[in-house]
Formats: structure tokens, sequence, C-alpha cells
């Protein structure tokens, strides 16, 4: 009788390894998709930064060309070169063809990006503070009365690594001539 209960138990131990093993072979799928997504994600936040910063660097290129300036004369009508006039409609930034095509693009290179950012600027207008401007830039409503502030709003367009998507920043900058 005890030949009897050897030769059923051996069954059981094939079955139990079998079961384990599927086991393990789920826990192993089940890591490496784990992986791939945190892969995904660690590159999907690397390519949001690129973006980030190209479009920082794009601001930076828009307001050393302001601060370059003379006045604000060079912003007449019409949209040459990405200089907007206040009296121009506001571009549309999402239409590649009718609005970037015609933008300066900054001499800053940019590593690991493709393309380099791009920028416009509005001219918003003079705003005197004893009227109280409408937006206080670099604390100039502090400044002295009588004085004229032209105000800009630059818009920049950061590209990244792989050229699927964009980051937009806007800011405003404020200039005493």
């Amino acid at each position: 009788m005890i030949l009897h209960t050897q030769k059923s138990q051996q069954g059981v131990t094939l079955i139990m390894s079998l079961v384990i093993l599927v086991t393990l072979t789920l826990i192993g799928l089940s890591s490496m998709q784990g992986s791939r997504t945190e892969l995904a994600m660690a590159g999907n936040l690397r390519e949001s930064d690129l973006t980030f910063q190209a479009a920082e660097v794009g601001l930076k290129s828009a307001e050393n060309y302001l601060t370059a300036t003379t006045s604000a004369s060079i912003f007449n009508s019409g949209t040459a070169n990405g200089l907007w006039a206040e009296t121009d409609d506001d571009p549309d930034y999402f239409d590649d063809a009718n609005t970037w095509a015609i933008l300066a693009r900054t001499g800053d290179s940019i590593p690991h990006v493709t393309s380099p950012p791009l920028y416009v600027i509005k001219y918003l207008g003079e705003r005197s503070n004893l009227g109280g401007g409408i937006i206080n830039i670099n604390n100039i409503s502090n400044q002295q009365p009588g004085k004229i502030v032209s105000n800009y709003r630059s818009t920049s367009r950061g590209v990244g690594r792989t050229g699927n998507s964009f980051r937009y920043l806007q800011s405003y900058f404020g200039i005493e001539y």
C-alpha cells in the first residue's frame, strides 16, 4: 500500500512545479511592463524639460533683442521678422504656416533639440506711470512720474528632441526709452 501512495504523489510535484513556474513567469512579465512604462515616463519628462528650456532660451533672446533696441519705432504695421505692432491682430501661435515661418530665429544653439526656439514680440504700447498701466513690469510703477514705458509681450516656442512636442511661453517686458 505504501507503493501506491508514492506513485500518486509524483504527479502532484510536477503540477506544483508548473504552477510555480507560471507564477514566476507572470511576475517577470509584469516587471518588464512596469519597467517599460517607467522608461517611457522618464523619456516624456526629459522631452518636456527640453522643450521648456528651449522656450526659455527663446524668451531670453527676445528680451535681449528688446534691450538692444533704441525705440519702439521698429514695431510699425506688418509682422516682419516676428515683430508685431500694437494695431496688428494677435498671431495664431498654433498655426505653423502663418505665424512661425516669418519669425526671427534665435542665434543660441541648444543641444539635443530638433530646431532652435522661435519667438514673436508684440508691442503693446506706451503706458504712462501716472495713468497706471495695465501691467506693472519690473516694478516700473514706482519710478518717477512722467516716465514713458513701452510694454512688450514676447512669446517663445521651444521644440524638443523628437520634434513632436512644443512648449509655448509668454513674458511681458517693459523698457523706458
